[in-house]
């Protein structure tokens, strides 16, 4: 493969844009709130703003892995690129919450497309140890990348609410690269249908495992802005920096996956990775301050860091090549319907106690997941990865 370095780099750039799908506007949620405090349900609304993405990520990232199994990659990757530069950047010209909601669901369907086509370029790019140890850098790069925009977003959003959208037109930077650097896999169509173009049964247990795991990890860029305007008084920079860490620890964690993946089975994994987010949201739930949210948020990260490269290895190893985007698009879904499930499961537990009471029932929820995932204790893939 000519240029590997670049494509690589490539890869990681489209990678990026799935990060700013919603955490990048995080920090201007209160800020939005307020702007159309004219609305009742603004509240709501706004916090839609930042889950809808999900949703619609959710429904078409299957019709996606379909397209790019059947006509190729690179075609659908250029135009997700340019519907997501202009569906993300709505909020900066756009004057009313239904019209923004409309923009952020064409932005869901954009990243649907680009997620499921990046990872199922690492597959078709890359094998056995090379491939584990660039999904770790996947998901590490994707971490930390959206520390900055997190924070940048906060920083922007102090000026105004709608400058965190501007960042979104990054994607117009990433489409030559893809036109130079990646070309279409070489794929062996076969006439008669094979066994492998099935999913696996197997792969619907990593999907349930990270739909829950993105339900649980999407509650901090949702909630934690509020229940940081309920503990303390911290402007959008201070808020976005905090769940910065998050982002900033998790893409650490993720580099070392695949350290860990020799030693740990795929269930080990899980089961690390619910146990750091259980005891993370139990310290949250005990913080009465900006610098007592910081252990929490740290040792959730650590949990966060892992999941997406788990589920991503599992996935890729268990795929054969010609279904790897319809399989690879699935998991896109589960992931994305947890992001935009994520506030309607945990709201309802926010009304009947409070943010922090909320916190630490599912600290306890997530601990009892981790004893019940280290006791299965066994491999997801049998095969060697």
């Amino acid at each position: 493969m000519k240029n590997k370095s670049l494509v690589k780099f490539t890869i990681l750039f489209c990678s990026m844009m799935t990060v700013m799908a919603g955490a990048t506007i995080a920090p201007s949620l209160p800020e939005m709130t307020k702007a159309f405090s004219h609305n009742p349900s603004a509240e709501t609304l706004v916090k839609l703003i930042l889950t809808i993405p999900g949703l619609f990520i959710g429904l078409t990232s299957p019709f996606s892995g379909w397209i790019i199994d059947k006509f190729g990659r690179i075609k659908l990757l250029v135009s997700m690129l340019f519907l997501y530069a202009l569906a993300g950047s709505s909020g900066l010209y756009l004057n009313s919450l239904l019209e923004i909601i409309v923009g952020r669901s064409l932005l869901g369907i954009a990243v649907g497309g680009i997620m499921t086509t990046a990872i199922a370029l690492i597959g078709d790019y890359f094998e056995g140890e090379e491939r584990q140890k660039f999904l770790g850098t996947q998901a590490g790069v994707m971490a930390l990348s959206g520390t900055i925009f997190i924070s940048f977003g906060g920083f922007l959003a102090d000026i105004s609410w709608r400058y965190p959208f501007a960042i979104y037109l990054m994607a117009l930077v990433a489409i030559p690269f893809v036109i130079i650097y990646l070309k279409e896999p070489a794929r062996t169509v076969s006439k008669t249908p094979q066994k492998g173009a099935t999913i696996p049964k197997m792969a619907w247990t990593v999907y349930l495992i990270s739909f829950l795991g993105m339900v649980v990890f999407y509650l901090m860029p949702v909630q934690v802005p509020f229940l940081m305007k309920e503990i303390a008084e911290v402007g959008n920079t201070e808020t976005g920096m905090a769940i910065s860490v998050v982002m900033l620890v998790g893409g650490i964690m993720s580099f070392q996956y695949p350290k860990l993946k020799k030693r740990l089975t795929h269930y080990q994994i899980y089961g690390l990775t619910f146990l750091f987010m259980g005891i993370g949201y139990w310290l949250i739930s005990n913080a009465n301050s900006y610098a007592m949210t910081f252990p929490g948020l740290l040792i959730s990260g650590l949990g966060a860091g892992l999941l997406m490269p788990n589920s991503n290895l599992c996935l890729v190893t268990l795929a054969s090549a010609e279904n790897r985007g319809k399989v690879l698009g699935f998991l896109t879904t589960f992931i994305f319907l947890g992001q935009f499930a994520s506030p309607l499961f945990f709201q309802p537990l926010v009304n009947a106690t409070s943010i922090k009471g909320a916190f630490l029932y599912l600290a306890i929820g997530l601990v009892v997941i981790s004893i019940i995932s280290l006791i299965r204790n066994r491999r997801l893939v049998k095969a060697s990865v």
